[in-house]
């Protein structure tokens, strides 16, 4: 039995007890009392603490890009929507470049408190988005200067691009709101008083599927086009689709005022999602429809080119470190199709990779998919058998020499039929050549026995031909058409530099550019070109020293000076089997720039110095392959004796005139 005392003691615990359990229940309701009381004090006043909390994004945003937004009033309505009134955005020194009367929004008020601002609906009206650009002064560039802006060093050094590009769209699709209803939205841009807007009356989406009409106008001219779709938040998928409401090509506005280019289309579909299989890589993943696609520009093409059909169903795998497009992605234009695959990194070096594996297909295939105005040469080309195409590229910008370029389209029982529009077989027998300037057609000379001019290889000088070609196609008997060694040095080149400084074009390609094309320098005229070459090479339609031949009666070597015979007579006042290896250096120094051989030469007629390195680079190849001997290296001397009419011009500026020397049969001063 329990004595009093222990009695005492326990009867004393348990009062205890009871007294801890009173004073926690106390604090437990004050602590829930206060925090409901926060709760409603919070939402009494959710206007006031959502209204401080913005104007404190917009101060911070107003400091960093320099800029002037405002906002009338800002009010929460029923239990999570915010209404924005007269909100206005400006540059500080600028025009007025965004006005919105009203904005609602439903948002989660609980996550704006924690920094996080995702839409779920949103209704918006009257919206006036005026972009103003007068030359190099604009409303809208600020928007790209905040000084918050990571260094591009400090980037690639510390940046997951996998996680930023997950990060990217979360973001994109966070702020799509789930239900939006707008009406009466305009944006006009205006450059340099041309005027280009868009005004799109109402868009009320209804379960994530949309359908809204655009009304363009540009230079009086109105269209309307009808933008549809659909977007899933939560599967990060949005889908769209643009064509013109009365089913003609949608026009690009803008492009043909500022670069006179004019790009129409019948229809555009679209469609992108994203995946995040871990970490360290984001998958995005998506395709392009394009049908109709019409393109009118004369860097492009002589006449418009037209697209049936163009598809791109890509794959790109955003890595810690690079973005690559793999090589599942599909290209298909009209019957042709294949997998290119390209690799961007980042670090430790940038890096870049490029790969097209075309296995057998077809060859009716290439040639019946070339679009409709981008060649003249093939209307009409039969052909038969097989073709396969590869092509490796690979690049470290760190380290151009590293560059490594490999291409070529192989036959498999491949033949012509028949040749269509384009007779390559003329350059077997004498043909007219017109030579043109600027696009115009300045000379006609045939190309064969009835010129007086013309010249068969025995009857040009061997040193001539040997210099030639060492200075622009050291391979020309070795090669069929492409020597991919060049066009890698060339790479290299541009690279080291940082622009276009060097071509890769062999003599066979110099030969087809002037012989079948038109003179537009157009990227279709260098298509055309590359697959001429391929056919004229690999047909087995000529023979080289044919090729060889017609390319030394043509091409320009000064104002209206065409073959080797016109430049011998010309500079020498010879005949073009006489001149000697020093004279044929120089001829051979000149083709590049042909109008400009004057300032090869100092006030007294004598070659410049700088002019030596060319001589001794030139001939110690000659040497090298047995082209001259010992005798001729060791007295050749780096001048000439100018004798014939260009004697006369030595003392003009600038480059000739096209036609300063010009008569249709050749030269007034042959006979000097």
């Amino acid at each position: 039995m329990k004595t009093g005392v222990e009695r005492k003691q326990l009867k004393f615990k348990i009062l205890s007890i009871f007294k801890d359990k009173n004073r926690i229940r106390k604090i437990l309701i004050w602590i829930f009392t206060s925090f409901f009381l926060l709760i409603l004090l919070t939402f009494i006043f959710r206007s006031a603490i959502v209204s401080f909390y913005i104007q404190k994004k917009i101060t911070s945003f107003n400091k960093a890009y320099q800029a002037e937004i405002s906002v009338g009033r800002i009010k929460m309505v029923h239990l999570n929507g915010i209404l924005f009134t007269g909100i206005i955005v400006k540059p500080v020194m600028g025009d007025t470049l965004l006005t919105i009367d009203s904005l609602k929004v439903a948002v989660n008020f609980w996550k704006i408190l924690t920094g996080h601002f995702t839409l779920k609906e949103m209704e918006i009206r009257n919206v006036r988005v005026n972009l103003h650009q007068h030359d190099s002064t604009d409303n809208f560039s600020f928007l790209l200067k905040g000084h918050h802006h990571i260094k591009t060093d400090t980037l690639s050094a510390t940046v997951n691009l996998a996680s930023r590009a997950r990060i990217l769209f979360k973001t994109v699709f966070d702020k799509i709101p789930s239900t939006l209803k707008s009406s009466n939205i305009t944006v006009t841009y205006n450059r340099n008083g041309h005027v280009v807007s868009f005004f799109m009356d109402h868009c009320f989406p209804e379960n994530n599927i949309y359908k809204c009409a655009i009304r363009l106008s540009e230079d009086d001219h109105e269209t309307e086009w009808v933008i549809e779709g659909q977007i899933d938040k939560d599967q990060r998928v949005a889908l769209v689709k643009l064509y013109s409401a009365d089913r003609s090509k949608v026009k690009i506005p803008f492009l043909q005022h500022r670069w006179n280019v004019n790009i129409g289309v019948d229809t555009v579909a679209f469609n992108v999602s994203e995946s995040g299989k871990d970490d360290d890589l984001t998958v995005i993943s998506g395709s392009v429809a394009i049908r109709g696609l019409n393109i009118n520009h004369e860097k492009v093409a002589a006449s418009p080119v037209l697209f049936d059909q163009l598809g791109f169903g890509f794959s790109i795998n955003v890595g810690k470190d690079y973005i690559e497009l793999d090589s599942s992605t599909l290209v298909r234009f009209n019957k042709i199709d294949f997998h290119p695959y390209l690799r961007f990194r980042q670090k430790p070096t940038m890096q870049i990779t490029f790969g097209i594996n075309k296995p057998d297909f077809p060859a009716g295939d290439l040639f019946g998919s070339i679009p409709e105005g981008l060649f003249t040469s093939f209307s009409g080309m039969a052909v038969k058998g097989d073709l396969s195409y590869r092509l490796s590229f690979y690049v470290d910008l760190s380290q151009p020499d590293s560059l490594k370029f490999d291409s070529e389209l192989k036959r498999n029982h491949f033949s012509v039929l028949s040749y269509g529009a384009c007779d390559l077989a003329k350059i077997n027998e004498p043909f007219p050549h017109t030579a043109y300037e600027r696009g115009d057609s300045v000379r006609t000379i045939i190309v064969g026995p009835e010129n007086p001019n013309f010249r068969t290889l025995e009857h040009i000088s061997p040193y001539l031909q040997a210099s030639i070609l060492n200075s622009e196609d050291g391979g020309f008997y070795q090669h069929r058409g492409f020597l991919p060694e060049a066009f890698r040095d060339a790479i290299i080149t541009n690279i080291k530099e940082k622009k276009f400084v060097r071509g890769g074009s062999t003599i066979s390609m110099q030969l087809v550019k002037n012989v079948f094309l038109q003179r537009n320098k157009t990227i279709g005229r260098k298509l055309e070109e590359v697959l001429l070459v391929w056919l004229l090479e690999n047909q087995g339609i000529s023979t080289k020293d044919r090729m060889y031949e017609v390319y030394l009666n043509i091409i320009e070597w000064g104002p209206m000076v065409y073959g080797a015979n016109e430049a011998a007579r010309f500079y020498f006042n010879k005949d073009a089997s006489k001149l000697t290896l020093a004279e044929s250096i120089f001829l051979a120094s000149i083709i590049p720039k042909p109008k400009w051989f004057r300032y090869s030469f100092d006030d007294d007629g004598h070659l410049r110095a700088s002019n030596a390195g060319f001589y001794k680079l030139l001939s110690e190849k000659m040497l090298r392959k047995g082209q001259i001997t010992e005798a001729d290296f060791e007295e050749l001397v780096p001048d000439v004796d100018l004798k014939g009419p260009a004697k006369l011009l030595l003392k003009q500026k600038g480059p000739l005139p096209a036609d300063s020397v010009n008569s249709e049969e050749g030269f007034d001063l042959l006979n000097y």
